[in-house]
């Protein structure tokens, strides 16, 4: 694995995400990886990113997930 490129797993601990929330972001296109079968790569970039988007409580606000249960 390159090493600026993260797994799903990794990106969800990093952002104190669950995995399956990562995958719903990345599903949704708020958060974009590269998709290889079944498997994701993030760029660190793309997590630095998110992370800078986090308010104090580690919630991201983008709106597309809002109301999904």
């Amino acid at each position: 694995m390159e090493e600026n490129k993260l797994s799903a797993k990794q990106t969800a601990e990093l952002l104190h995400y669950h995995v399956n929330h990562v995958y719903r972001l990345l599903a949704l296109g708020v958060l974009h990886g590269e998709r290889f079968g079944n498997y994701w790569l993030i760029d660190r970039g793309e997590i630095e990113r998110a992370i800078a988007e986090q308010d104090g409580y580690g919630r991201w606000h983008h709106g597309k997930t809002a109301g999904l249960k």
